[in-house]
């Protein structure tokens, strides 16, 4: 009986304690990284404008993703680095803006709150993103929160043509 008293004190026998709650755990889906599954859309208003200007709204997105400290409701923060780049050919909004089927899943990257910014290319031909009228995101309708050990489906809103 004695025996019994002092390995129970001395917790030989015991489970290890070493993970707590406070520890994680390959299971946690707080610290595993994730993806985004994206798909695009526009404000179907600018079909008009587009068409207007000799253009359609069908050309490359070329985007990034940016960590929320990195970007504001304006844009990037001066010198911040993207989590991640992306290039997508081939997006075609011209039935009624979209929601397009899912065109990318992004490579995987730590779960947190993030921003997808860019523009849609529809100069013919492309020649980048960036020209006057270009589709292109307004930061705050663009923050989503990517879900660890997921892919996080979004929605890249497009509700601006660049000035």
């Amino acid at each position: 009986m004695l025996l019994t008293l002092l390995l129970a004190c001395s917790g030989a026998g015991t489970a290890d304690t070493a993970d707590t709650a406070d520890t994680p755990r390959d299971t946690d889906t707080a610290v595993l990284p994730g993806t985004l599954a994206l798909s695009f859309r526009m404000d179907d208003d600018y079909i008009p404008a587009l068409a207007a200007a000799g253009q359609s709204p069908v050309g490359t997105f070329g985007g990034s993703v940016y960590a929320e400290a990195d970007a504001t409701s304006m844009g990037p923060v001066d010198g911040a680095v993207p989590l991640q780049e992306f290039s997508v050919e081939g997006v075609d909004l011209t039935v009624d803006g979209g929601p397009t089927a899912t065109l990318l899943v992004t490579e995987a990257f730590d779960a947190q709150v993030g921003w997808v910014l860019g523009c849609l290319d529809v100069d013919v031909p492309a020649d980048g993103c960036g020209d006057e009228g270009d589709p292109i995101t307004v930061p705050n309708e663009n923050k989503v929160q990517v879900v660890g050990g997921a892919e996080t489906p979004f929605t890249v809103y497009m509700g601006m043509l660049r000035p």
